[in-house]
């Protein structure tokens, strides 16, 4: 028995994905007008809009699908609310497909009941106040972040309690709403983690995101909300809030993970996808840089994808970023190819001593910052395929960059007294490793290729 989805961009038909339960096969059939039209694009790279109705796309299809659902704690409460196991992905994308990642809704309905069934109004209409967000955060033991109405709220991939929101502004009042059909949501809200050993998280990625901003980098736009406690207010790059001449519009970009670029599961986010016990750290099947800087010849313009990857990795190195695995990067979709997206997820991890600070990615063979020094940038830039001049040459500016305004971020007024203290630490952590990098990649202009 096969079972049917139906995607959409919009009110326009993209294709049909049908799934044989038993064989665990997948298959994709883009709709003729999609294809036809001047403004279509794919999925994804690896799912074309011509040839992909065959078997040998199954697990394509797959990857690409399961790539968008939460993962952990929200998987299992997806999994649990909705009655399947946490590996029937179909079952899921049915449920939370309809505001996932990137301009496609996942429909089980014919298109024609879909339609019929949609509510067409232009006004969000489930609004949360103030009150209720701060009740909610006390009440995450009893009543999980990501459950609202009885209904898992979160549709997009990570493991951190998230909320998607439509924010609109009425009569110069920002006001908060759950977004339905035929709206979107706009924002995400991230609460700090429950327990001890991350605190501070929200400022901490407040002061990595808008530290990346003030240096010019393409970043997702942030800002702090207290209820009185902290939630990160993340402004969703794939939605555009349209006020049109009928009401209120969302248009959705379409977007790809590199591990969806790439074609690679989600358990392959990490390079050591098997992780790192002695009988297995040898096997590094997952994403690395040498994979995630291979996605620039899907891209539109190669020189500028390479060197804001090159940018990427480097920031990550700045703010002790040991967690920038394979889903913490993204490209707009485009028919012509990909374009990076801005980033996103920017935590100095290195700040818990409690969490893991091995790298998701490797500097060469080295998956431990403090040993990633001149050596490990010249293998780095060997197997991205990076002139070592231009490594040292962006690594100075990144790093003097850095240095410029690493101090006049953590003065923001947007930091609590009580962060304040954390703050000043994590600054003066990047500084110290903005000098670190300079020396280390001129050290790697000096390492014989005959080593590499």
């Amino acid at each position: 028995m096969k079972h049917f989805l139906y995607l959409f961009a919009l009110d326009q038909k993209v294709a049909t994905i049908a799934y044989q339960a038993k064989q665990d096969l997948w298959s994709l059939e883009y709709d003729a007008n999609w294809v036809t039209s001047p403004n279509a694009f794919p999925l994804s790279p690896t799912l074309p809009l011509f040839s992909v109705n065959n078997i040998d796309t199954s697990g394509t299809i797959k990857r690409f699908v399961e790539n968008l659902l939460p993962e952990g704690r929200a998987l299992d409460i997806s999994a649990s609310t909705y009655g399947v196991t946490k590996n029937n992905v179909f079952a899921l994308i049915q449920q939370l497909g309809v505001e996932t990642a990137g301009a496609f809704r996942f429909c089980i309905d014919s298109p024609a009941l879909t339609a019929e069934k949609q509510d067409k109004s232009d006004k969000p209409k489930r609004e949360i106040t103030i009150e209720e967000l701060e009740n909610r955060l006390c009440q995450r033991d009893q009543i999980p972040f990501v459950v609202w109405d009885k209904k898992v709220r979160m549709s997009i991939a990570g493991y951190q309690d998230k909320l998607t929101v439509l924010l609109h502004q009425d009569n110069g009042i920002s006001r908060l709403f759950l977004a339905a059909p035929p709206l979107a949501s706009t924002h995400i809200l991230k609460p700090e983690p429950m327990g001890r050993n991350m605190p501070h998280l929200v400022a901490n990625e407040y002061y990595c995101m808008t530290l990346a901003k003030r240096m010019g980098f393409p970043v997702a736009e942030v800002g702090i909300l207290r209820v009185p406690r902290p939630i990160l207010l993340v402004k969703r790059f794939d939605r555009e809030l349209i006020e049109t001449s009928t009401g209120l519009a969302v248009n959705r970009l379409h977007m790809v993970d590199a591990c969806q670029a790439s074609d690679l599961p989600v358990s392959f986010k990490y390079e050591r996808n098997l992780g790192s016990n002695e009988q297995v750290l040898h096997i590094r099947d997952g994403m690395s840089f040498e994979k995630l800087f291979a996605c620039v010849d899907q891209t539109i313009n190669k020189a500028s994808a390479k060197l804001s990857l090159l940018r990427w990795a480097l920031f990550q190195f700045l703010i002790g970023n040991c967690d920038a695995h394979g889903k913490n990067f993204s490209f707009f979709v485009e028919r012509d190819g990909l374009v990076p997206a801005p980033w996103y997820d920017l935590i100095s991890v290195v700040q818990y001593p409690e969490i893991s600070h091995e790298l998701a990615m490797a500097f060469g063979d080295v998956f431990e910052l403090d040993e990633a020094k001149g050596f490990a940038f010249a293998d780095f830039a060997q197997r991205c395929s990076i002139p070592r001049t231009l490594l040292h040459r962006e690594a100075v500016k990144v790093a003097n960059s850095a240095i410029k305004h690493a101090e006049a971020v953590a003065s923001d007024d947007e930091f609590a007294e009580e962060e304040k203290a954390f703050i000043r630490k994590l600054s003066a952590f990047v500084i110290q490793q903005s000098e670190l990098l300079k020396i280390y990649t001129k050290e790697a202009l000096k390492i014989d290729s005959d080593f590499l």
